[in-house]
């Protein structure tokens, strides 16, 4: 947050110094530029930030502060100054938009998603029941065939009511087969 343009008001006359020059000295330190510094740069491997950053870090600097015999002073910030609510208030909401947008956006990729998959069901279903379909075409050419053949010998009507009656066919199918079996185990008796 800060107070805009205030580094290019103290440029002329702030400089960099060691922390090693301001040994047996106080030290005038805003805890909150620290907290935010350690927050944001205490990473762990995977990127995320490191449990109770802020904590170490001060721990770590205080303890060096005052190997160096300075004595810190922290200052921490009071309310937030009207000046910078709306800032503050600017800065909330473009967070909470933000956020907003993730989970539409999050939603929309699982309602994607969802129906990738139904859609893969349906193409799944479809291609099986196209396999039953010509599975099924195929055992009624089968049948059909087979009705043929047992037509040449049942006679033209037997053939005519077998091939209309659909709920038949598995019976007229059974007994047409048993039959060419008595029939050809008769033709190797006239053989034999």
């Amino acid at each position: 947050m800060g107070v805009h343009g205030l580094w290019d008001l103290l440029a002329p006359v702030g400089r960099r110094v060691s922390v090693e020059t301001l040994a047996g000295k106080r030290l005038a330190i805003d805890a909150s530029i620290w907290m935010v510094q350690f927050m944001k740069a205490m990473r762990d491997e995977k990127g995320e930030m490191v449990r109770n950053a802020h904590l170490i870090g001060f721990f770590r600097r205080i303890c060096k502060l005052l190997f160096l015999k300075t004595k810190p002073v922290f200052v921490f910030d009071g309310g937030t100054p009207a000046l910078k609510r709306r800032t503050v208030i600017a800065r909330r909401r473009q967070r909470e938009n933000a956020q907003a947008k993730i989970r539409k956006t999050a939603e929309k990729l699982l309602i994607n998603h969802l129906k990738t998959m139904r859609l893969k069901e349906l193409a799944k279903d479809l291609e099986d029941q196209r396999k039953k379909q010509n599975n099924a075409s195929k055992g009624e050419k089968i049948l059909s065939d087979q009705i043929a053949v047992t037509g040449r010998s049942l006679g033209k009507n037997d053939a005519a009511l077998a091939s209309s009656n659909k709920g038949n066919r598995d019976a007229m199918l059974a007994a047409s087969a048993t039959a060419n079996l008595f029939q050809e185990d008769g033709d190797e008796d006239e053989e034999g």
